[in-house]
């Protein structure tokens, strides 16, 4: 195994492979842990053979179940490096991406996802976050940040994203879930920022910069009050500008390297037993970060 520059207490590798999802191991190979070949080749297969015909990842990793814009997003960076031998998969789901973009230029799930939605995430969190049928903000993040990594190459489309996102900011520099949404939801704009930067905002536009000190903002508090599952967007404020800023990211990966648990993963707040993807998201996000200070 290629280990990341920062050492983790524990087989982190080990916990994905044996509980992880196909876009957990994904993440692991991004975060630069070598798998075996062979195992590669066998979770691109079971992509493969999971995708819908419309070219989505099903809800929750599950064959049958109906598409869904986050799943496909999430995992398309992923696979890009596999562009020579996989170009056939990553087609597929571009397109499948490109055609949830709404008039709006943002991007939505569609209505029949409301109930599976409503079971994962209304009865614990709520979930006015991510409603269906309407462009949300960080859904829209995330799909713009996948389409400008993969090379898609229709400007008006990847321009329209844009101009859904930099004008729907509020004026605390973070983002409501949708248009409309009276209040800001910080954790929109760790999904926001990288796809900005993605479509060629400069780190000097007042949007970008707005939102950037705000998400610092939330992400000093977080490591103060040791809230480890905020750093999930630790690496989307990018490089460090300052030496203060470089001190918070060196926190933020302290914390999340001192939180990991016995087993190798990270737990959600108030569960039990550690989380596979909240785990391949942190292992991810130690990688990107040590890469950029």
């Amino acid at each position: 195994m290629t280990k990341p520059r920062i050492e983790l207490h524990y087989n982190l590798q080990e916990f994905i492979l044996n509980n992880g999802s196909i876009a957990d191991k994904l993440r692991l190979l991004s975060a630069g842990y070598k798998i075996e070949s062979r195992h590669q080749e066998e979770t691109l297969d079971l992509l493969g053979n999971t995708l819908n015909p419309d070219g989505g990842v099903p809800f929750n990793m599950a064959p049958g179940n109906p598409s869904s814009v986050k799943e496909t997003a999430e995992i398309l960076p992923l696979i890009y490096k596999y562009k020579d031998s996989h170009q056939e998969l990553i087609q597929r789901m571009v397109g499948f991406l490109v055609a949830r973009q709404k008039n709006d230029g943002g991007f939505a799930e569609t209505l029949n996802l409301n109930d599976m939605i409503e079971d994962k995430w209304g009865t614990t969190t709520g979930r006015e976050w991510y409603p269906v049928g309407k462009s949300i903000t960080w859904l829209t993040g995330k799909a713009l940040d996948a389409l400008c990594l993969v090379g898609y190459d229709d400007e008006v489309r990847l321009k329209r994203a844009r101009d859904f996102l930099m004008y729907s900011q509020h004026e605390d520099g973070h983002w409501p879930d949708f248009k409309g949404q009276n209040i800001s939801d910080p954790l929109s704009t760790g999904n926001i920022l990288p796809a900005l930067k993605a479509i060629g905002v400069n780190s000097n536009n007042k949007v970008y910069k707005d939102g950037r000190a705000a998400l610092l903002q939330r992400l000093k508090a977080s490591v103060e009050n040791e809230l480890t599952c905020d750093m999930v967007d630790l690496h989307s404020v990018g490089p460090p500008g300052t030496e203060k800023e470089r001190e918070l990211i060196k926190n933020g990966v302290g914390l999340i390297v001192s939180s990991q648990n016995p087993d190798g993963g990270w737990r959600i707040i108030g569960a039990k037993k550690s989380d596979p993807e909240l785990s391949s998201i942190l292992a991810f996000v130690v990688s990107n970060c040590t890469v950029n200070t």
